[in-house]
């Protein structure tokens, strides 16, 4: 589990805060083209890179180890030019980081970079959405458990 900062921790635990939690997302496509985006009213400069004002939601992982949620990626198709990368980018690999902020010290991760592959994007006319995948899933034990013979008699003849 992640540890927060004492500057988020206390204001996830006050009562009342102004302190603002900010998602930066930073989408690459294979060949090198970057865009970047922060869920603010207002661009966002950290750690040297500026981080254009858009509105878009993102769904993270749950951090528990039982049924985990699907990662999505929803941004408002209000700007041509985020739905004209899109479009360049069908067939080739996307790539999306994710980090979460806080909006008064934007140069400290609270958590991530996280890494994703964006897959399944769909456009409408309201909002261009994907499904994130991690990024490192063919790194992991597939499947978690094993099955042999003498742990498991029933499934062997």
């Amino acid at each position: 589990m992640s540890r927060l900062s004492p500057a988020a921790t206390g204001a996830v635990t006050a009562q009342e805060t102004e302190n603002v939690f900010l998602h930066l997302i930073t989408i690459e496509v294979s060949g090198g083209a970057l865009v970047r985006f922060v869920d603010n009213n207002q661009d966002i400069v950290s750690r040297g890179d500026t981080f254009t004002a858009a509105a878009f939601t993102v769904i993270l992982p749950e951090q528990s180890e039982s049924s985990p949620r699907p990662c999505r990626l929803a941004i408002d198709n209000t700007d041509l030019a985020i739905y004209q990368h899109i479009k360049q980018a069908a067939g080739l690999t996307v790539t999306v980081w994710v980090c979460v902020i806080m909006a008064d010290a934007p140069d400290v991760y609270e958590r991530g970079p996280l890494k994703y592959l964006l897959r399944n994007v769909q456009v409408t006319t309201e909002t261009i959405s994907g499904e994130l995948h991690d990024f490192y899933l063919s790194d992991r034990r597939f499947p978690k458990d094993t099955y042999a013979p003498e742990d498991f008699q029933g499934l062997f003849f």
